[in-house]
């Protein structure tokens, strides 16, 4: 376990936080202050009270933090502590130097990582169709990628972060998966077989893509080559009469898991990503178990979406103690992605016919929107932090 760098003005020391052994929500929430020039410290309040850990307060708190605007795109960032610090920290503009210096607010109150210099793909429908974009956690650099003027859907960064695997109607009007180069914005199909081509996912060291393909009838899982497109090394992994849907990949890339009907409603499946047997996952929380995805931190833990009480909500199941525990509450969530910490989970948070990106902490369970309604119904994330 890490040891913070900087202590807390009222006396115990903060530890960084093991979410496997926090499920009953005693991680550490210290009270912060933060002042500064009104452009850095407004970003860095923004950013901040998504972390669970975190409560913004004006007084009496644990820490005093200081964000100040410098010269060529940084900013002077001071934390008051039993050991002060301070650093001059450098970004591409004001935006990411914020959040690079909240990252290291992070490291040295609770010595951990965090996300807040990753990089969101999502979909919007600001324009009348659903487009993909990518922007920072702050939505203050935002960025189209697909002008189709037809719907493109459920965006899946490569490894790197230089490509971008989609569902997309364009030009066939037929749903088939796309691969967009971000450096030179070229496209190519990647997958257009008869039937239903989705739900493209990179495996960990980009050489394959997991997908959902109904070449055959129902939906199935399938892997290929990442190279050219899908006919390279083409394989399909399940073959039931059931529907198989949303394939992510594990840490090592040694398995996928996958959400069947084979049951009667959706469940949650584990398999070898070189084929082999299906074997369900006992989340014993729902009929509804689907879009899961792995904690890449915590090999352990999935998130997922599941059906409580008439609505969908995002849960997380832990393989080592076999217990599973729904996370959000209100609306309806779906479309759960880990952040590079572990612990945040980005989801698509729904009320009525409104839909936007939250993030949720998956141990304290605190909810924050991550943009303002001016951006239309936004959702389907998926979360990189690039190198």
């Amino acid at each position: 376990m890490a040891l913070c760098l900087c202590a807390p003005a009222q006396n115990a020391e903060p530890k960084a936080v093991d979410i496997t052994k926090n499920w009953d929500s005693k991680a550490p929430v210290y009270r912060i202050s933060i002042s500064g020039t009104d452009e850095a410290a407004n970003l860095a309040r923004r950013a901040l009270s998504t972390h669970g850990s975190f409560r913004l307060t004006n007084a009496d708190a644990h820490f005093n933090i200081s964000f100040s605007k410098a010269q060529n795109n940084s900013v002077e960032l001071k934390i008051d502590g039993s050991k002060p610090f301070s650093q001059i920290v450098y970004g591409k503009n004001t935006a990411n130097a914020v959040a690079k210096a909240c990252d290291l607010v992070v490291r040295k109150i609770l010595g951990e990582p965090s996300y807040f210099t990753g990089t969101l793909a999502f979909v919007s429908d600001r324009t009348g169709h659903t487009e993909i974009y990518t922007s920072d956690i702050l939505f203050q650099n935002i960025r189209s990628i697909t002008n189709d003027n037809s719907d493109s859907l459920l965006p899946h960064w490569s490894p790197d972060g230089s490509k971008i695997i989609y569902t997309g109607y364009y030009r066939t009007k037929l749903m088939d998966l796309y691969e967009i180069n971000l450096a030179s914005k070229s496209r190519k199909t990647f997958a257009n077989f008869k039937g239903t081509n989705t739900g493209g996912a990179f495996s960990p060291d980009g050489s394959k893509v997991a997908m959902i393909l109904t070449a055959t009838g129902n939906a199935e899982v399938w892997t290929s080559s990442s190279m050219s497109n899908a006919k390279n090394n083409l394989k399909r992994l399940t073959k039931t009469s059931a529907a198989e849907a949303s394939a992510s990949w594990s840490p090592d890339g040694k398995k996928l898991i996958f959400s069947s009907d084979a049951l009667g409603g959706p469940q949650l499946y584990t398999m070898p990503s070189d084929g082999g047997t299906m074997k369900r996952i006992p989340t014993n929380i729902s009929g509804y178990c689907s879009e899961p995805d792995w904690n890449k931190r915590y090999p352990n833990l999935i998130a997922f979406t599941t059906a409580q009480n008439g609505a969908f909500q995002i849960a997380v199941y832990d393989f080592e103690t076999k217990e599973s525990r729904v996370i959000t509450s209100g609306g309806s969530s779906s479309l759960p992605k880990w952040t590079n910490d572990g612990r945040h989970i980005i989801f698509t948070k729904n009320y009525g016919k409104s839909r936007a990106l939250y993030i949720v902490d998956s141990i304290t369970q605190k909810q924050t929107a991550l943009h303002s309604k001016n951006l239309g119904n936004c959702g389907e994330a998926d979360f990189i932090l690039k190198n």
